[in-house]
């Protein structure tokens, strides 16, 4: 876990550097904030709990944006039956288009991405990982706080259904609402 995360953020740091040669509008942004789970299995073992991530936008024409990042969910829970300790991790990658409206200090945003989801659950019944495709949504409002420095408040719901090919098949449904806050850096 913690490898990934040092992955995750130095693939980011390494894009906003990268990002910062390309000049003009491009932003990094870190953020936090609440997971809601859609599915209600998934809600009574897990309960929801904090996000965090980043988010590399770069503006292609007028207020349309070309929008990357990745998000971090961790969690323990309790199994039903057992009340076992088990635990997940879900950790969303994607790549799409944003379109941010008007151009005063406070500028509303929408966006649409393809996800990439990676989903890892272990507890003492076994250990199950598994990845796949999905989507995400997201709406907010970027403030501008000086210079280049933003506040971004968001919200997103995320899609997606993962299947095991095990004998006795299994579906899970990762998806599910997130909202925060994010320090936005514009280069």
């Amino acid at each position: 876990m913690k490898k990934t995360l040092k992955i995750l953020f130095a693939t980011l740091a390494f894009a906003g550097m990268t990002a910062a040669s390309w000049g003009a509008g491009v932003s990094l942004t870190f953020k936090g904030g609440q997971f809601w789970p859609s599915d209600s299995v998934f809600r009574e073992v897990y309960k929801g709990g904090t996000v965090f991530g980043g988010e590399l936008a770069m503006p292609l024409t007028g207020g349309l944006h070309l929008w990357a990042g990745a998000e971090y969910f961790g969690k323990s829970g309790l199994l039903p039956v057992s009340e076992e300790v088990t635990k997940v991790r879900i950790i969303p990658v994607y790549v799409g288009l944003r379109c941010h409206f008007g151009k005063s200090a406070v500028r509303p945003y929408l966006g649409a991405a393809a996800a990439y989801f990676l989903f890892k659950e272990e507890n003492p019944l076994g250990s199950v990982s598994k990845s796949g495709f999905g989507y995400l949504g997201q709406a907010g409002l970027l403030v501008k706080v000086a210079g280049p420095l933003s506040f971004d408040i968001y919200g997103n719901y995320r899609a997606c259904k993962l299947k095991t090919n095990d004998p006795d098949p299994l579906e899970a449904n990762i998806g599910g609402f997130s909202g925060g806050a994010g320090l936005v850096f514009r280069f």
